[in-house]
């Protein structure tokens, strides 16, 4: 038997065919390969790249002395028994069930009451932050008209015919409603025969007024004797895991404290109770003080609020306070500083969106926590959600390095601390450039890793701003006593603020907008003004511009003024 001829080419040949045949089998599959390596190089790259540059970035963070955790920031734990938050009062304010809202308290129904009530007030100004006198009889008359409506409903809804007698509900416009509740839509109703700020003596309003809040007074002279305490600090779960969900609800708490009191002050004021109006003075200033230590940007901008309703009383009673009662008035506001309090909360904030990333990125679901939308761009958003979950773990990183950057670059530079300055034009810079990377399209946001940045930073480019303003505020409170001061020394005003020096105080406080010092002059009416060159830098001769109603001024437009209350 003879074997076939074989020539020596035809093995290779067929090997190279097996080759070719095995690789076109499985090119898919070495595609596929070849892709999930290049995957795994790329979030290699990136997770290495991003954690890198956050972590060079916190080296250097630490290198200056700075906090590179929003811990660092906690105000340390007091014992209750020095603690004003843990009075019987607020002490209860975090005492409810995780994941529930905490319950509205029933203190003060009667001024919510009647405040739903008011209608119009007093709007003249003499004061950027304060009216020119608290409208006490206005006041009056919506505490009357509450207790009015509601004796009335109390009235038919006892009365067996009412649920078929219609037109005894029509005599008085109102509408049925369980006791104590008050019923805004009845504000268009016919009010013949109801009360008007026209039908009271200031006198009259004033004591009807403290008639009305007579069922806060219990809860006011527990915060008096709790006021003396040295600490004051909340128990905020700032542990929370997830840090965009920590509950503040002490905040409306304590502005709501501040509004009621501002308001007994005043009153008591008009009936010449001064020692009285001097005690919820100082309470009121306390208040303000009481969540000075948070990290927190919102809890500043409630203390902010706080100021202006605690200035109203200080201003109102500036003819009547004595020497001794303007001198602790003084000091007690020398104590505030708000360009500090304001950049440090700036730098928290930098801390607090670092954490809010590292949560976020430790739980994907949650990402909807910083975005938020409609439309189109809600659609966008929701898609860059999707993107994140799947996105390398680094650049949940340079989302943190891109956030604490803005931080660095726009805000803080807005408050100098060392000259004691906030500048306006710094800050416009910081507000465009934050408005310019919100703008940006959710995708643009995405890939240049500036999402986080554009929900979490935009609030607090407006801080600087009421920083200023409330800090001028102060100063001129701080000045104005002791304008008073030397008023009760000389029989008049001073022809120029260095004369106060340094009898009346020690150092005048200068404009925190331009440094130099705060406009003063005398009036012809032998008053004065007192006023900083405002936000827009120019001086307006002490002129006030109306904000977008005639009940408050502008931040942006005119001078801030501090002038005294007539009468």
């Amino acid at each position: 038997m003879s074997l076939p001829a074989t020539d020596g080419k035809t093995t290779p040949n067929r090997a190279a065919g097996s080759l070719a045949e095995f690789l076109h089998s499985w090119r898919y599959f070495i595609w596929l390969l070849g892709l999930l390596l290049l995957a795994g190089l790329f979030f290699i790259e990136e997770n290495w790249r991003g954690e890198w540059a956050w972590n060079s970035y916190k080296r250097a963070m630490a290198a200056r002395g700075e906090p590179t955790e929003f811990s660092a920031m906690v105000p340390p734990s007091v014992p209750d028994d020095k603690n004003f938050a843990m009075t019987p009062f607020l002490a209860p304010i975090f005492d409810f069930a995780p994941g529930m809202s905490p319950g509205n308290s029933p203190f003060a129904s009667n001024y919510d009451a009647a405040s739903n009530e008011l209608k119009t007030t007093n709007t003249a100004r003499l004061n950027s932050w304060v009216k020119n006198r608290t409208d006490l009889p206005a006041w009056h008359a919506a505490f009357l008209n509450v207790s009015n409506l509601i004796a009335r409903q109390e009235a038919e809804a006892a009365d067996p015919a009412f649920a078929a007698s219609a037109a005894k509900l029509q005599r008085y416009g109102l509408s049925p409603l369980p006791p104590g509740i008050h019923n805004t839509a009845n504000k268009g109703a016919d009010r013949k025969g109801w009360a008007t700020a026209a039908d009271f003596t200031v006198p009259e309003a004033a004591a009807g007024v403290l008639a009305g809040l007579s069922d806060t007074a219990s809860v006011f002279e527990e915060l008096q004797v709790a006021g003396k305490l040295p600490c004051s600090r909340f128990n905020i779960h700032y542990d929370d895991k997830d840090p965009a969900a920590i509950l503040l609800p002490h905040l409306a708490v304590m502005k709501r404290l501040t509004q009621v009191l501002s308001l007994r002050a005043c009153a008591e004021l008009a009936l010449g109770q001064t020692d009285q109006a001097f005690e919820d003075t100082r309470l009121l200033l306390r208040l303000v003080d009481a969540c000075k230590d948070e990290p927190l940007l919102i809890s500043q901008l409630v203390r902010m609020a706080q100021l202006a309703l605690a200035l109203q009383p200080v201003a109102e009673g500036m003819p009547r306070w004595s020497e001794p009662q303007l001198r602790a008035l003084q000091a007690q506001l020398a104590g505030f500083d708000f360009c500090a309090d304001a950049r440090r909360a700036m730098v928290a904030e930098r801390l607090w969106c670092s954490a809010t990333i590292e949560y976020i990125r430790r739980s994907p679901d949650k990402f909807n926590q910083i975005g938020g939308g409609s439309g189109g761009r809600q659609s966008g958003l929701d898609l860059v959600a999707s993107l994140m979950s799947i996105a390398p773990g680094g650049w949940f990183a340079l989302e943190q390095l891109n956030c604490s950057r803005m931080v660095d670059e726009c805000l803080l530079p807005t408050i100098d601390l060392a000259n004691r300055q906030i500048s306006p034009r710094v800050s416009r810079k910081a507000e465009e450039r934050i408005s310019a990377v919100t703008k940006r399209s959710p995708a643009g946001l995405f890939l240049r890793h500036h999402f986080a940045s554009a929900f979490l930073l935009p609030g607090g480019s407006r801080t600087a701003r009421k920083a200023a303003y409330s800090q001028t505020a102060d100063d001129c409170a701080i000045i104005a006593c002791a304008l008073e001061r030397y008023h009760r020394g000389k029989g008049c005003y001073p022809a120029a603020l260095g004369e106060l020096q340094p009898q009346f105080i020690q150092k005048l406080p200068h404009d925190v907008i331009n440094g130099e010092p705060l406009k003063y002059r005398r009036t012809e009416a032998g008053r004065y003004l007192l006023y900083s060159v405002g936000w827009n830098e120019k001086d307006d001769g002490g002129v006030i511009s109306v904000g977008k109603t005639r009940d408050e001024t502008s931040l942006t437009e005119g001078d801030w003024v501090w002038g005294l209350p007539e009468g």
